[in-house]
């Protein structure tokens, strides 16, 4: 174990752009040290002197413990004589959860291990010299404050509520989202935009919630109250997704857990050694010493944007576009806008319009342009699965109609709302005794016809519920 500082400061440049790489070969050598031990069994008396030659170490200086989104770091400055270091969670030695033995002055921690729900929580530290006797406790308190409430907005694009809310400050990254309608949870998501479709229309509210890798829950967002009239229905007509080939301006195409997407804001046209040279980081410890924990970090403290142009391949007409996308909030606060317009030749295009979705009259293709705004340099956010939905609006017609036998070719029956096309005509018998069959003809964007026959195949009277779904 001669070598031992020399293995850990060589994967300690992994700690900061992999750190689960980093602890995973913390792991594997935290296990070699476990064989040493039992070939070459350590002292087991700490704090006293066993009159070695080597006389007990002091306290530890500075030791912090630190959440990041996804590990507790805890770290301290290196103790001169430290062969090891020991470090347990609470707030007496002799009954404390052992945490790490390790020879570095940093250990990444997983919370979820811990369990590190809301709350306040002590760590203790002790150096171990040659002759395992462990040195003077030093404390470091961390605190994990409740998660407030995500910032939720509410969009209606003809039937359909589009949620988009903020991902909240929190101590542990967040790993998904509960919404709730009328205080009733209606599903997990782990984006920060979902689509509902109600199919009545009235008053509904909505609401979402927060929860972390950890299980903490956050306050819930304040509700938004929508109102819809007419019920409609969508009806899939086609998607793209993005091909990550357009203009980047301060953002990168960039892969993140197998998923392609778009980082920004951040400083264009850099490696990511240039970045680093430029900002005159002289090591990495250097770089978290100056206030940038993350590997990119400083990011652009402005605006950054990613656009492109998706092409449809023929001109539709009358038909809603939906822009859908997932954002993970890397570190920090970051704001981002979308803004599209479209064009049948690809020239000449509509006015920019702000929001994630509209009716479209006519259109082949759709320019989007997703906008990042940054208020501080070390906030950064990455969008993956860019898409653009084509749905076609059907609206719902109903109505009930006496019907005769005696009506040449079918009762005629005359929609309540004007119709540019009809996508689907269905009729039923409001009440019968026997077995009736209803059947729809002549349909067309004015009206259709329905005839009624029974078991026997004989044309009756009777009062028929229809629907009609359609585009208006």
């Amino acid at each position: 174990m001669a070598n031992e500082n020399a293995i850990r400061n060589l994967i300690r440049i992994e700690d900061k752009s992999n750190p689960t790489l980093f602890r995973a070969l913390q792991l594997m050598i935290d296990d070699l040290y476990t064989v040493h031990n039992k070939v070459f069994p350590p002292k087991v008396i700490g704090g006293v002197d066993q009159g070695g030659i080597i006389k007990p170490l002091g306290a530890v200086q500075n030791f912090n413990g630190v959440a990041y989104p996804d590990n507790l770091r805890l770290d301290w400055d290196d103790l001169p004589g430290a062969f090891r270091y020991h470090i347990k969670m609470g707030s007496d030695w002799d009954t404390a959860k052992h945490i790490v033995l390790t020879a570095t002055d940093v250990a990444n921690v997983d919370p979820v291990w811990l369990n590190l729900v809301y709350g306040t929580y002590q760590f203790l530290i002790r150096a171990m010299n040659l002759e395992s006797e462990l040195g003077d406790s030093a404390a470091a308190t961390l605190i994990i404050p409740t998660i407030p409430p995500p910032e939720l907005a509410v969009e209606v694009v003809v039937s359909t509520v589009l949620l988009r809310w903020t991902v909240p400050a929190s101590a542990w990254r967040v790993d998904h989202y509960i919404i709730y309608k009328d205080n009733v949870p209606i599903g997990a998501i782990n984006g920060t935009f979902k689509l509902i479709q109600e199919q009545v229309g009235g008053s509904y509210g909505y609401s979402v919630e927060a929860v972390d890798i950890v299980g903490n829950v956050s306050t819930r967002s304040a509700t938004q109250v929508v109102d819809l009239h007419d019920p409609s229905e969508f009806e899939f007509v086609d998607e793209l997704q993005a091909d990550y080939t357009g203009i980047y301006d301060h953002t990168q195409s960039l892969v993140i857990d197998g998923l392609v997407g778009v980082l920004g804001p951040i400083w264009p046209d850099k490696t990511w050694e240039e970045h680093y040279v430029d900002f005159g980081f002289i090591s990495p410890q250097d770089q978290v010493d100056k206030g940038y924990p993350l590997y990119w970090q400083p990011a652009y403290n402005g605006v950054g944007s990613y656009e492109e142009v998706f092409d449809f391949g023929q001109i539709h007409e009358e038909l809603s576009i939906v822009i859908d996308y997932n954002k993970q909030q890397l570190y920090g606060s970051t704001n981002i806008t979308t803004e599209f317009s479209y064009s049948d030749d690809g020239i000449t295009y509509t006015t920019p319009v702000v929001g994630n979705g509209a009716l479209a009259p006519s259109f082949r293709y759709v320019k989007i342009k997703w906008i990042f705004t940054n208020i501080d340099d070390v906030s950064a956010a990455f969008i993956s699965n860019l898409k653009v939905v084509l749905n076609v609006t059907l609206t719902i017609d109903s109505g009930s109609i006496d019907c005769f036998a005696t009506d040449a070719g079918g009762t005629l029956v005359t929609y309540n709302k004007v119709f540019t096309g009809i996508s689907s005509v269905t009729a039923t018998a409001a009440t019968s005794l026997q077995p009736l069959y209803a059947v729809c003809d002549a349909v067309n964007k004015d009206n259709f016809r329905i005839l009624v026959f029974d078991s026997s195949g004989h044309r009756i009277n009777s009062t028929i519920d229809w629907k009609a779904r359609g585009v208006i």
